[in-house]
């Protein structure tokens, strides 16, 4: 018996490195100018942007659903039925993407008096986006910006918020 190998264009590196720029460019920062993007945060936004039928569900929890239409291709795939949850947790794919991102100097860090470290955006990064026209980053770019209304919320309450929501095969 052949095999054939199977890639899951989500899990692409290229695709998720453009997908992490996408979610530091855009929410990065509070609409004062406050840096909010740390790592947790930026994983949880990742895994909402890959399962936009959660992100859905998260924006309704909010009453702010009226912000995003589903399109047909998200609803009912194998991806909406059996959404992988994993991906929320594995920060360190996340970190190997951050690592790549700040050598091409597409992204840079921040520290609070706390320590904290909050990620966003440089001018390389942002010309590299500006670049990107296809039909998946642009939906990814829309996606993105409903996700400004969550920055009010602590990494805590979010985090509630996407557990407490069945989405797929469990909620039919």
């Amino acid at each position: 018996m052949i095999t054939l190998p199977f890639i899951i264009p989500d899990n692409d590196y290229n695709l998720r490195l453009a997908r992490i720029l996408i979610v530091i460019n855009e929410l990065a920062y509070t609409k004062k100018g406050k840096f909010v993007l740390n790592l947790d945060r930026l994983s949880m936004y990742d895994h909402l942007l890959k399962n936009p039928v959660l992100l859905q569900g998260v924006l309704n929890a909010e009453g702010q659903g009226r912000l995003m239409e589903l399109k047909d291709e998200e609803k009912d795939t194998i991806g909406s039925l059996f959404p992988n949850r994993a991906s929320l947790y594995d920060s360190g794919a996340i970190k190997r993407i951050l690592y790549s991102l700040f050598y091409w100097g597409y992204v840079s860090a921040e520290h609070d008096k706390e320590g904290h470290i909050f990620y966003y955006s440089t001018n390389p990064g942002k010309e590299f986006l500006s670049g990107l026209e296809s039909p998946y980053f642009l939906r990814t770019q829309s996606l993105s910006k409903t996700l400004i209304v969550l920055q009010k919320l602590s990494n805590t309450q979010l985090q509630k918020i996407i557990n407490s929501i069945n989405y797929g095969v469990l909620s039919k």
